[in-house]
């Protein structure tokens, strides 16, 4: 669980800048993971927003082997607010999203592979 978080604040941390390719987005994430925090990124670079804050995260293990783990999340981005520039408004807060992600041990380190976020209000924590 310690990379499914770690990798969140990486996300948190790069969209700061929303940059795609942020030093830290595939320190904890790779493959469909990496691919879709790469996404998300290039789509607030291409509108000009910025994030601030962080998401909250608090998953639970669906299944476990020694080299994999499947987690269950509704990550809460109330706190994580989105803002473009020259905007009258203080942001957009993030909703609630069922989040599922595989974790898998690779390479000597823990990293999520498979990563997906359902729409706001897709669950109701």
């Amino acid at each position: 669980m310690a990379a499914y978080k770690a990798m969140w604040e990486d996300a948190a941390a790069a969209s700061r800048t929303s940059d795609p390719k942020h030093q830290r987005l595939d320190d904890h994430a790779r493959g469909n993971a990496l691919s879709l925090l790469r996404y998300m990124m290039e789509q607030n670079h291409k509108h000009g927003a910025t994030g601030q804050g962080a998401a909250s995260v608090a998953p639970i293990v669906v299944k476990s082997s020694k080299t994999k783990v499947e987690l269950l999340d509704c990550v809460d981005g109330s706190k994580w607010v989105q803002a473009e520039p020259n905007s009258s408004s203080d942001g957009i807060s993030g909703g609630h999203y069922r989040t599922e992600a595989t974790v898998v041990w690779a390479s000597g380190k823990w990293r999520v592979s498979e990563l997906y976020s359902g729409e706001a209000g897709s669950c109701l924590n």
